[in-house]
């Protein structure tokens, strides 16, 4: 990939990246943001040092640095020891402070990473099923099942801030 390839790459995918490592990383409605930005970085220069990026659609190029973000944030907890998210967001959820942004980061922070993960691809990257699935290394079939679990929980989170559509 020459150099004006890669500006261009980067311009369209550098964001929502950013963002989906953040909202990996969120603990209770933060993330640290220059752990994020080592990530990201990671991210792009394991990309260019693949030998099998050279080669992909563009499509499949961003499908793949996904996966690398995905394990990057994995390798983290693991190295680091994280405690693990509850299974179920507490019963005593704050309502919703009228900050959207910042709502709905507190209420992405209580789902599973995997279920933030599903969401954010099949939400804000617009990935089919497919995609989530090599992404996220599952069997298609998984991935609707997945979903359908992950945003009626979301839903439920949201239900619970007050933040329904009602």
């Amino acid at each position: 990939m020459d150099e004006a390839t890669f500006h261009a790459f980067y311009e369209t995918t550098a964001g929502n990246l950013r963002g989906y490592i953040r909202s990996m990383l969120l603990s209770g409605n933060t993330a640290d943001m220059s752990l994020v930005d080592d990530l990201l970085q990671e991210s792009y220069f394991r990309l260019m040092n693949g030998r099998l990026s050279q080669e992909m659609e563009p499509a499949h190029r961003k499908n793949y640095l996904y996966r690398i973000a995905t394990n990057l944030v994995r390798d983290h907890r693991r190295s680091r020891r994280m405690e693990p998210l509850p299974e179920d967001p507490p019963e005593s959820i704050a309502p919703h402070s009228g900050d959207v942004s910042h709502d709905l980061n507190t209420a992405f922070g209580h789902l599973k990473p995997r279920e933030r993960e599903m969401l954010w691809m099949a939400y804000v990257e617009g990935f089919d099923h497919r995609e989530i699935a090599a992404t996220l290394r599952v069997r298609a079939a998984s991935v609707r099942p997945m979903l359908f679990r992950a945003r009626a929980k979301f839903a439920d989170i949201l239900r619970r801030r007050g933040m329904d559509r009602e």
